[in-house]
């Protein structure tokens, strides 16, 4: 791991607050998004398998919840990923149930290539979501050696229509502020996503058609998808 969360930033830290409806009724009250605690990590990885994976167009199209070495696999990557202590976890006040999660981390240029992927949908959905990055490029893009990245954006369904997604992308950006990154930038799968992250202030750095991304290669054909696109959407930080 090149990059560390710089020791000047209090973690678990709160980043964003906001009002929406609670769960069920239609009060307003109040929500946090903080970095995930470290005795939470299992548990946010848990809700991610047990939505995101069915909801993520691609890994919906593969099928990817019905091959267990798969579903294996996207788990030890996330276990990787939250150890750069940057993933962001919505709660309800005064409540510890997970709302919604963003696997954020920390891309670097730099970064060793030895991820090691484990089950053959995981591996093609992985390697779509490369192909693509490596096409959109925003190191050379936005001239930066690292940025603010996410594999995985999920929320509970029963707190969704609240717009809890679009507050959680929006707390990447005091999060980026205080550890010093410049750039946040994360492929967008999902029209459920894209338009949240368009609301924030994501700008489209690179977007391809699926059906352009199935005859760049075989194996990145996703029966039945729903969007149109895939985005990877990128903000500058000031």
């Amino acid at each position: 791991m090149v990059w560390t969360r710089p020791q000047n930033v209090p973690y678990p830290s709160v980043w964003h607050t906001f009002k929406a409806k609670a769960a069920d009724s239609d009060e307003l009250v109040n929500y946090v998004v903080q970095d995930l605690p470290e005795n939470r990590f299992e548990e946010a990885i848990e809700h991610l398998i047990g939505v995101f994976i069915y909801d993520e167009p691609m890994c919906r199209a593969k099928k990817l919840a019905e091959q267990p070495e798969s579903v294996e696999g996207i788990r030890e990557m996330w276990r990787e990923l939250v150890q750069h202590r940057m993933a962001l976890v919505c709660f309800q006040e005064g409540s510890d149930e997970i709302v919604g999660l963003n696997m954020t981390y920390v891309s670097s240029k730099n970064d060793k290539e030895d991820y090691v992927v484990k089950g053959s949908l995981w591996q093609e959905v992985f390697d779509a979501v490369v192909y693509f990055s490596e096409k959109g490029n925003v190191y050379d893009q936005y001239q930066v050696t690292e940025y603010l990245a996410a594999m995985g954006l999920s929320v509970s369904p029963k707190y969704r229509g609240r717009g809890i997604a679009t507050e959680i992308l929006r707390a990447r950006i005091p999060l980026c502020r205080a550890t010093g990154l410049k750039l946040t930038s994360t492929v967008f799968t999902a029209t459920g996503s894209q338009i949240p992250a368009a609301k924030v202030g994501f700008e489209e750095s690179f977007t391809m058609e699926y059906e352009e991304l199935a005859r760049a290669n075989p194996r990145f054909v996703f029966p039945g998808v729903q969007a149109k696109h895939c985005k990877m959407m990128s903000m500058k930080i000031e």
